[in-house]
């Protein structure tokens, strides 16, 4: 693969539903199933596990076998539903009837094509299942063989995908019967060379790479192999890379080539979930058949390198159990300051040491309410980073301004003092500015550029929970700070958001520009506005009530979460500042206390060229190490808007952050020894690289 390996493979809890299949597919994932006496996977015995299930994926995938030969399949779909799963289902054979049972809860059904050459056999099955399940999301199923016939049929092939918004999957079979050494991006040569001309690279785990289409169709390439068999995949990253499988018995396994299973109940007794999934790791590095399974798989650090996701957030507690049951049936709405809401509101201004709190939908409501509150215009102009959540450039264009950006610092991500200066006209009314990644901005360097020249500030504060300037809490700048309560956020409502402003005058438009009746009463003193009362002046955006207890709880404790990343992120840094290929991000500010939304490692200028193979080192070693999701927004198509004014020019502080940055969690509630182990192949990728360089 021409590019590197981009982020950690996300594991699928794939159930085996069922031996029993009327085809028998070279692609199966077990194959010679159907040769068994037919078994059917036990819903009740599976139901004890789904708690667990939930530690590791939220993504299950039906297989088999074929699923809809399956006894159980309506009463198994509607269990996993219930617990909230993601449900995808692959199958060479529809069963019309039993698929109008379950459709209500499949996200994905893939559809295996049987041989390419006959496409025309299934082009009319699959249509009529897009017609009568459009919410459905289809995937073309194909195997790779020749690629001949993948060209032979390209055309039909992609025009059916984009006729009905397929993704197109092509799986390869690398078997110990089809073992040629090629390492793993050679396997896929010459269908990358035949997609080039027309889909562009997206992001690639050890085990699939993904392209996009300029009709925005993703391409899979997927393999099924023996990954051990190549080269990059020796110290276990085969198992690193595979799905936990669970079959009609009841048996845990990773490994298909080996004899590596391990029972889930064993002489009627039930084994930890996690017990069952490390067993069946280590008895598949036992019977490896290549041998080549080592290091870090074989060490005491193999439920960090294989099991469930190191970082999970939040993480909610029995103390939400009580506050709920305090809710009744007059508690899920509201029209004036009420309940949870009020209190909400009472306690993150006092947090945030400013007058006025506003509970609204999310925090991209917050900013675009904050230009409507400044009675911003058409031709008024915001300055806002490059380096910030895309959507808020869609926040300013719907409040109707012009967008301009600014360069970021190369080393901190944060908006940059020269470029904001350089960009400052007649025409400038206000600048946001994004407290990136938790690191405050120099929040009184901003307020002596903008306070003479009257503009505006709007602070977007929503990874620094809890940052300080000079004493101060960030949000405490703004003449308006917008606050994002998202699920990731250190405050969460699930989805939620809150304006905070220590202007009267600023926080009567907003409650007016997204609230009626009660809550204008409630809030609003100034005729001007109050005479809006039975209609407010724009759309109802009010926070969901059933959100703020969520808030309020995790509003207490933000210090301690803090406090606990901070213990973590130290220990990792010990092994950062003594790397030599990596810098500490500091921010530009003598008296400030940062905070951590997520930990960035940051390379030296020397290192950036190699941010790729660095990463892909790091992910082998089984780090949830990606490159950050956030691109610069004048990388989006959104920024080729009229009103988003200067998206041509260069940035080139945000080309260097952006190519230098890895993006590791900042750990809360998880064992100081996770930090540890981090650290650890912080070191020895960082001596590698440097011995490297050496030579």
């Amino acid at each position: 693969m021409e590019s590197h390996v981009t982020m950690k493979y996300k594991k699928k809890i794939r159930l085996l539903v069922t031996n029993k299949c009327s085809r028998n597919c070279k692609y199966c994932h077990n194959e010679g199933m159907p040769k068994w006496p037919i078994q059917n996977l036990n819903p009740v015995l599976l139901e004890r596990f789904l708690s667990g299930f939930k530690k590791y994926t939220n993504k299950i995938v039906l297989s088999g076998g074929e699923p809809f030969e399956y006894e159980y399949l309506q009463e198994l779909v509607e269990l996993l539903s219930s617990y909230g799963f993601d449900l995808s289902l692959i199958t060479a054979n529809v069963n019309f009837e039993k698929l109008d049972t379950i459709a209500y809860g499949l996200k994905n059904l893939h559809y295996s094509i049987h041989d390419i050459n006959r496409l025309d056999a299934d082009i009319d099955v699959i249509r009529l299942i897009n017609n009568k399940y459009p919410n459905i999301r289809i995937s073309l199923n194909v195997p790779l063989v020749r690629i001949d016939s993948i060209k032979d049929n390209w055309d039909l092939l992609y025009g059916l995908a984009l006729e009905i918004g397929a993704n197109i999957q092509f799986i390869r079979i690398f078997s110990l019967r089809n073992n040629d050494n090629a390492v793993w991006s050679e396997r896929w040569r010459e269908l990358i060379d035949y997609i080039k001309p027309f889909a562009q690279f997206l992001e690639a785990t050890e085990r699939e790479a993904r392209y996009i289409t300029r009709e925005l169709l993703k391409i899979e390439l997927l393999d099924i192999p023996c990954q051990a068999s190549g080269t990059e995949f020796c110290d276990g990253a085969c198992l690193n890379n595979s799905d936990i499988t669970i079959d009609p018995e009841m048996k845990v396994s990773i490994c298909r080539w080996a004899d590596a299973s391990a029972p889930l109940y064993l002489n009627d007794t039930q084994i930890a979930l996690e017990n069952a999934i490390k067993q069946a790791a280590i008895n598949s590095c036992q019977n490896c058949p290549y041998g080549k399974i080592s290091n870090y798989m074989l060490s005491d650090d193999l439920d960090y390198y294989l099991n469930a996701p190191h970082y999970s957030w939040p993480r909610l507690n029995d103390r939400l159990e009580s506050i709920y049951s305090k809710t009744y049936i007059n508690d899920i709405s509201y029209y004036g300051m009420s309940g949870a809401i009020l209190r909400l509101e009472n306690e993150f201004a006092k947090y945030t040491d400013v007058k006025y709190s506003l509970a609204v939908a999310s925090g991209t409501v917050a900013v675009y309410l904050a230009c409507l509150s400044l009675n911003l215009s058409h031709e008024d102009e915001v300055l806002i980073p490059v380096a910030t959540f895309p959507t808020l450039v869609a926040a300013l264009l719907s409040a109707g301004v012009k967008v301009i950006l600014c360069d970021i610092d190369p080393l901190t991500g944060n908006i940059s003092l020269e470029s904001l200066q350089d960009h400052i006209s007649l025409n400038v009314k206000a600048v946001l500015v994004t407290h990136m990644w938790g690191l405050p901005v120099d929040m009184e360097a901003i307020q002596n550029i903008c306070n003479p020249l009257n503009i505006f500030i709007i602070e977007d504060c929503s990874h620094a929970y809890g940052a300080e300037v000079c004493g101060k809490k960030v949000g405490s700048y703004g003449d308006i700070s917008c606050f994002s309560m998202q699920a990731n956020k250190v405050v969460y409502a699930g989805e939620g958001g809150m304006l905070v402003t220590s202007s009267r005058m600023f926080y009567e438009r907003a409650v007016v520009l997204s609230s009626s009746v009660e809550r204008i009463f409630d809030c609003v003193k100034d005729k001007e506005y109050l005479k809006y009362w039975g209609t407010g002046l724009g759309l109802k955006l009010k926070m969901n009530p059933l959100g703020a207890p969520l808030a309020l709880l995790s509003l207490s404790n933000v210090e301690e979460v803090n406090r606990q990343r901070r213990v973590r992120v130290s220990i990792i840094e010990k092994s950062v500042s003594n790397s030599g290929i990596f810098a500490i991000i500091e921010p530009n500010i003598k008296h400030c206390q940062r905070v951590y939304y997520t930990y960035k490692l940051a390379l030296k200028e020397q290192y950036i060229g190699q941010r790729d193979s660095i990463l892909q080192m790091l992910i082998h070693y089984g780090l949830e190490a990606n490159k950050t999701s956030f691109i610069p927004v004048y990388q989006h198509e959104l920024c080729s808007h009229k009103d988003v004014v200067n998206a041509d020019e260069e940035f080139p502080g945000a080309e260097k952050y952006y190519h230098r940055i890895i993006s590791l969690p900042a750990f809360v509630y998880e064992p100081i020894a996770l930090s540890e182990y981090y650290a650890d192949v912080i070191s020895t990728v960082s001596n590698r690289i440097s011995c490297t360089n050496m030579i």
